[in-house]
């Protein structure tokens, strides 16, 4: 389930390749509006579509919170962009309806709209993957397997900059997005893949964390709180996510920063820890990405801090150090139990 301007759509979980944060996408010369253009992924040009004009409807400018999910659909693969990717959820039958036109499901195997379902969160429209995969490739010329490095191909693109995508985006934007187009691009070895480590990437008290995304189940900006009586500084109250009460906690004590008043916390982190679901209140949300072990080094013994108990290690990111923070060891952590004792 992901939204697009406001609105909910579904497209089958088994389509769904992999998902991402927005990278720079290249226009294509010659393409119909329906095509953006591509990104190279890994080594093979992956093209991407503007689902907002296939659904009709106008465009806003891009966000660096956008997100890119791949669809795979009999070994053809396209990008689409949405706002927001939600969360993954079980649909039965019996709670997928007609469209709004009064046509059976049945009668819509050929329509981009395959049906509507009312789920805890509202109406959402479903799609039809097929349909967009093999739109894309009818409107495109190229052979989905080919070289991105193939000459044909790069004759025909443009740079990022020259489509108008981002020209509304300053150069620390501008910079990020490059870094995610560069990680997108690097080849992975088949055996060196099943080890790389996904993380999210957070800011806290101006410095940057790792979470690693086993753990991790989605993001969430903190909207109105609701305060827990007689409860330690770190519980900051209780949000309400979609009917799920989550509690919210600031774990700055605990990985050795200050702590700052909620004002700053604008997001947060929503982890499940085997029954357990909590809330992690965050300054900013930057980025998934995907480093190597290789990457990671332990922090040296001289900056011992109360966070290290906490702590994977340290990798670059950007132009300093990200802290990769062990989530399951800090929820379980005696810092952050609350002495349910009257």
């Amino acid at each position: 389930m992901f939204k697009v301007n406001h609105s909910c759509y579904g497209i089958p979980a088994i389509a769904v390749q992999e998902l991402f944060f927005l990278p720079e996408v290249s226009a294509i010369a010659e393409t119909p509006s329906t095509i953006l253009g591509v990104i190279n992924l890994r080594g093979k040009f992956l093209p991407v579509m503007d689902l907002y004009h296939r659904l009709e409807q106008a465009r806003p400018p891009f966000q660096l919170t956008d997100s890119m999910i791949v669809l795979d659909w009999q070994t053809q693969r396209i990008g689409i962009i949405v706002n927001q990717v939600d969360s993954i959820q079980a649909i039965a039958p019996d709670q997928i309806a007609a469209n709004v036109c009064g046509q059976s499901k049945e009668s819509l195997p050929d329509r981009l709209v395959t049906g509507i379902a009312n789920v805890e969160e509202g109406i959402v429209t479903l799609l039809n993957p097929e349909l967009l995969v093999q739109h894309a490739f009818i409107e495109t010329v190229f052979n989905p397997n080919s070289d991105f490095n193939n000459g044909s191909v790069n004759d025909v693109l443009k740079h990022p900059s020259d489509s108008g995508l981002y020209e509304h985006f300053d150069s620390q934007e501008r910079q990020i997005l490059q870094e995610r187009t560069e990680a997108l691009r690097c080849l992975i070895d088949d055996e060196d893949s099943s080890w790389l480590l996904p993380l999210a990437v957070v800011g806290l008290g101006g410095e940057y964390f790792g979470f690693g995304l086993e753990t991790v189940h989605e993001f969430t900006e903190i909207h109105k709180i609701t305060p827990i009586p007689c409860c330690p500084p770190h519980i900051i109250g209780n949000i309400n996510l979609r009917g799920e009460i989550i509690t919210l906690i600031n774990i700055n004590n605990v990985v050795d920063l200050p702590m700052n008043g909620v004002r700053l916390h604008q997001q947060a982190v929503v982890v499940r820890l085997d029954q357990r679901v909590a809330g992690i209140a965050v300054d900013d949300i930057f980025d998934v990405t995907y480093i190597h072990p290789s990457q990671m080094t332990t922090p040296p013994i001289a900056l011992h801090s109360a966070k290290d108990d906490y702590l994977q290690g340290v990798a670059p990111y950007r132009d300093r150090m990200m802290s990769i923070i062990n989530l399951s060891k800090l929820l379980n952590s005696e810092a952050l139990v609350v002495n349910e004792e009257v």
